[in-house]
């Protein structure tokens, strides 16, 4: 007996054909993963992968149903993986080059699709809901954009100057960029760099030093002056993350019952907070590592509130999102381990029937500790007494988006839904923890500090996200509805009337005229220290190595000398010595006299240079205990804030040369 198919070929064939064909295409899939880096680095085109790889995480994802969804899922998922994959980076031999980073990246995500057998694909549809979101992102996207691009890097640096924190995060993202990882795998600093920062999170660092690689096709570090400018580029393009980020779980939250139309006033409402109130002062004072860590605390509570349809991607996400907390500001970590638990107590059930992808979380859920046993004075009572230069929060502010979710969250029966229920125990968590260290500052030191601020940036994000629950209270309508202008007139009214008045009235108690920092950042006002800025990189230039000296800014301004000589260090690479110099310089600090600063040449490791320009500079005293400065008004210049009876920097500096000639050098520039 004899069976023939018709065709010719047998039935048993066809399988193994079509699977040697899936096997010739992986094959070669994963050399064009390698072959193409090869290809684009020499060209020098480099910066074309970044979005590449994270498209191919977008189209691997199955979670999102929307392109937005996807965006943000993916930037979530990836960057927790990044984090993790750094360890191995910052030891294998290639360390930060694109080439081995990409090759690695498109491998995994093969590997993945192998698995999975997911195919890439992306959604097309651009639902109202969202193109609501990324109108008021790309609103805020435009007032911070135009002002930072109009701006040339001495001025961008004086804009963030006076936040000083700014030097030492470049300071750190320069280091890691030197030494090929993340520092603290690295017990040997680089000369230069100081140790202050080697333990610190490291997770933003090491991703604006890659794509610094990327950006320039590169395998080492660039230029001081250029390397400045590229990561105060990165800082903008975290804030505006950070706007989409708030903005997609604000959306989130409000479920899929409202339409664009009755989202719209949330939406509005939620911008002017980020871009008129104390949010954008963490762009302004230069906190990188806090802006990002707030974006994922926003995905993250917004997720945990309306989870994805699959438990797996809603695991990995979770995962994923824990990591990244950790190693941006671990000082958010409590909130987001506190309230996961909350929904996968909720969620129990649900995750029994994923066991393995539980066990896999599990075995990512340790690298949460690296960072704070890293850091160990981060996690002591000394360091949250710290003294630091972020703005008072508002608290009128505050107060009013906390009663506005309350609103959303339990009226109308809102506390019957599961998401409601859970958002309400997230701002819970997070109003818990702003008490506690709050008590604990005032029991120490009688009044709030530094992380008490940073807290309450933490609890205003929480809060603006559960703000997006207040859209089922609005009237579901569609822009072509009859009698929409109507209903919709009282929310988006109140959405502008905030907006506005936040605009017009800033400041902490709402007093100032036009004293928003968003308004006066979009009118060129909120300006920081621009000569400051402009005298570190002028210098930078002249002297990017330091050639075996300290620079010492004494040409301008009290501050601008200040600010110029912390950047100008952290540019040329000796912010090891450099340091002292800027701390001794500070116009808020002792005053200081000749003595004192003849004490400090002395003292120097390194020869001192001393810059000097305008001949009534000064900044010197007689009697520090009772210090006599200039009276500020017409015909007085700025420069002189020092004692009149005391040496003028350009005189103290020479006095200095001729005492120390071989240790002391003067530059004099143009006043």
């Amino acid at each position: 007996m004899s069976i023939t198919v018709r065709g010719g070929a047998p039935v048993t064939d066809r399988p193994t054909v079509r699977l040697a064909g899936h096997r010739r295409h992986g094959v070669a899939a994963l050399v064009a993963a390698w072959l193409l880096p090869c290809t684009t680095h020499p060209l020098g085109i480099d910066w074309v992968w970044p979005p590449v790889v994270l498209l191919g995480v977008m189209s691997l994802i199955r979670g999102g149903t929307t392109i937005l969804d996807r965006l943000i899922l993916a930037v979530a998922q990836l960057f927790g993986a990044f984090c993790v994959a750094g360890l191995i980076i910052s030891v294998w031999p290639w360390h930060l080059h694109p080439v081995p980073i990409v090759g690695t990246a498109l491998t995994a995500l093969l590997v993945i699709a192998a698995v999975t057998g997911r195919r890439p694909r992306l959604p097309v549809r651009l639902p109202p809901t969202d193109i609501a979101v990324w109108s008021a992102t790309v609103a805020v996207a435009a007032l911070t954009v135009i002002p930072f691009a109009l701006r040339d890097l001495g001025a961008r640096i004086g804009m963030v100057a006076p936040g000083e924190d700014m030097a030492r995060h470049f300071l750190l993202y320069d280091m890691i960029g030197k030494i090929g990882g993340y520092a603290f795998l690295h017990r040997t600093v680089p000369a230069g760099y100081g140790t202050g920062m080697r333990d610190y999170p490291q997770g933003t660092h090491l991703l604006y030093a890659v794509l610094d690689r990327f950006a320039r096709s590169a395998e080492r570090n660039a230029d001081g002056v250029t390397a400045m400018n590229i990561l105060l580029w990165c800082h903008l393009g975290t804030y505006l993350f950070f706007v989409l980020a708030v903005l997609w779980a604000a959306r989130r939250v409000s479920g899929p019952g409202p339409t664009a139309a009755t989202l719209l006033p949330v939406l509005v409402g939620v911008a002017g907070v980020l871009y008129f109130g104390d949010l954008l002062t963490l762009f302004l004072r230069g906190y990188p590592n806090e802006l990002l860590g707030l974006a994922l605390v926003a995905i993250l509570t917004a997720l945990l509130a309306r989870p994805l349809a699959g438990p797996c991607e809603q695991l990995v996400t979770v995962t994923a999102l824990l990591v990244g907390v950790s190693f941006t500001y671990h000082l958010f970590l409590p909130y987001a381990v506190v309230v996961t638990a909350v929904w996968a107590w909720r969620a129990r059930s649900t995750l029994r029937r994923v066991p393995r992808f539980c066990g896999a979380a599990a075995l990512f859920l340790p690298f949460t500790l690296l960072m704070p046993l890293e850091n160990r004075p981060a996690g002591t009572p000394t360091l949250l007494l710290a003294m630091g230069t972020a703005y008072a929060s508002d608290r009128s502010v505050l107060v009013l988006a906390l009663l506005t979710a309350l609103l959303g969250l339990a009226t109308g029966g809102g506390w019957r839904s599961p998401a409601r229920r859970l958002l309400t125990v997230a701002v819970a968590v997070a109003v818990a923890m702003v008490a506690a260290l709050l008590t604990y500052q005032y029991a120490m030191v009688g009044h709030s500090v530094y992380y008490f601020e940073k807290l309450v940036h933490m609890l205003l994000v929480v809060t603006l996200v559960a703000v997006g629950s207040v859209a089922r209270r609005l009237p579901r309508v569609w822009f072509d509805t009859t009698g929409v202008a109507r209903r919709l007139t009282p929310g988006i009214a109140g959405a502008f009337a905030v907006t506005l008045f936040m605009a017009g009235l800033g400041g902490r108690w709402h007093s100032d005229p036009f004293g928003s920092h968003g308004v006066r950042y979009a009118v060129g006002m909120e300006q920081g220290s621009p000569a400051g800025g402009r005298l570190a990189v002028a210098v930078a230039e002249i002297y990017p190595d330091g050639a075996g000296a300290v620079t010492v800014m004494l040409a301008r301004t009290p501050y601008a000398n200040f600010y110029a000589t912390l950047f100008g260090a952290a540019m040329r690479r000796d912010y090891r010595d450099g340091e002292g110099w800027y701390v001794f310089l500070s116009p808020a600090g002792r005053p200081r006299t000749v003595a004192d600063m003849e004490a400090k040449v002395r003292a120097s490791p390194v020869r001192i240079r001393l810059i000097v320009g305008n001949p009534l500079a000064s900044f010197l005293v007689v009697d520090p205990e009772h210090p006599h400065r200039p009276v500020r008004g017409p015909g007085v210049d700025p420069a002189s804030f020092g004692d009149p009876a005391a040496l003028t920097n350009v005189e103290a500096a020479e006095f200095l040369a001729q005492r120390y000639p071989g240790r002391v050098e003067i530059v004099r520039l143009k006043p």
